[in-house]
């Protein structure tokens, strides 16, 4: 069996963040990830201008930009009668595929010195009595005094701090499709706000190497309560938004989100959860990279203190959860508020009246929307 100090399972953007900080502190670290990179992962592949400030904190945004991306300068909430409302950055946020960014946060992680290993599943994570983590897989058995769990929905360490399962409004359900020929504007990110997709919205994003990310999200309670599949949500809004010659490149692809605020812990007895793992995705709008990102820094900084202690303790591991509440559960409280408000404005046709829409205006045009993910 090999030893650790610190395992990071998982080489997306949460579990890389983790990597590159614990290597930069001089922590021994290793990340397993099932996939071979470069890879495709499912993804409305947007980024906001937080997410793109931590690329540069990483030293990944250099090989990010190398590629194909797009800006984006500004977004337009759309409702049903076509009326919109628009909202310019001050920084841009960006589009880039998957694959791309993946790959390039996984390089960030072993330039920074930390070991990467490709292709290889863990089953199973175990305590054992002197409180450091066996983690297992097929051909595969490593000790570690911490584990950071970066394995997304469902990771396999929340059964060990006793996280509930995800359900109902912690979850939101998503389906995308590549577009040639879909008329997205450029530099421009459109959400529709459509009646028949309460608690959710369609997308069109700026299109990259000629391709547009077109899809639907829902939130999970929401959409089995309207009993029509994910498929038909999408295919309706296509037929809605999209210019009949647009070509499809790829099949349509759907997966799941966690939402925040968490439900549960995010950190306990060696073990820090972090992006997916933890459900702190934006219940508005489903943006979750640069939680993940954020998210894997701090687990990766609880671990660094925790290290130094000899052990992820109680006080350590709430403060840990109460800087997640200040930083992502807070702002997911009020934006999961806002969600509400806007099925209801939707749902009302409030949107025809002039007064309600110079208070949108306001709340979205202006910023005041934005500035409650700073809460």
């Amino acid at each position: 069996m090999t030893r650790s100090s610190t395992l990071v399972v998982g080489a997306g953007p949460a579990g890389c963040a983790a990597a590159v900080t614990l290597a930069r502190a001089g922590v021994d670290v290793t990340v397993v990830d099932r996939a071979r990179f470069p890879r495709d992962k499912t993804c409305g592949d947007a980024l906001s201008n937080r997410a793109v400030a931590l690329l540069e904190v990483l030293d990944a945004h250099a090989a990010v930009i190398a590629g194909p991306h797009a800006l984006v300068r500004e977004a337009a909430a759309i409702f049903p009668d076509g009326s919109r409302v628009l909202r310019g950055y001050g920084k841009p946020g960006m589009i880039v595929p998957r694959r791309l960014l993946d790959h390039a946060l996984r390089l960030a992680a072993e330039r920074a010195g930390a070991r990467v290993i490709e292709g290889q599943a863990i089953r199973t994570l175990q305590r054992r009595g002197d409180g450091s983590i066996i983690a297992e897989g097929p051909g595969f058995s490593r000790a570690a005094a911490l584990v950071i769990a970066a394995d997304g929905p469902g990771s396999i360490a929340r059964g060990l701090l006793g996280a509930p399962r995800v359900r109902g409004r912690h979850l939101a359900v998503s389906a995308t499709v590549y577009l040639e020929g879909s008329g997205a504007p450029r530099e421009t990110s459109e959400h529709y706000f459509e009646r028949d997709l309460p608690c959710g919205y369609g997308w069109i994003f700026p299109e990259v190497d000629g391709l547009a990310n077109v899809g639907v999200y829902q939130r999970a309670d929401a959409y089995e309560a309207g009993g029509v599949k994910l498929a038909v949500l999408l295919e309706r809004f296509l037929a809605r938004r999209v210019p009949a010659g647009a070509r499809r490149v790829g099949g349509v692809r759907s997966w799941s989100l966690p939402l925040g605020p968490s439900p549960g812990p995010l950190a306990g007895p060696g073990v820090v959860l972090a992006g997916d793992a933890g459900n702190l995705v934006d219940p508005l709008s489903g943006e979750g990279i640069w939680q993940a990102l954020q998210s894997g820094i701090f687990a990766a900084e609880t671990a660094i203190a925790a290290l130094e202690r000899g052990a992820l303790d109680p006080a350590l591991a709430r403060r840990h959860d109460r800087r997640a509440a200040r930083v992502f559960g807070v702002h997911s409280a009020v934006r999961a508020s806002v969600q509400r408000a806007m099925t209801f404005f939707v749902d009302r046709e409030l949107y025809r009246s002039r007064l309600l829409r110079a208070g949108l205006q306001w709340a979205y045009g202006r910023g005041a929307l934005e500035r409650s993910k700073e809460l």
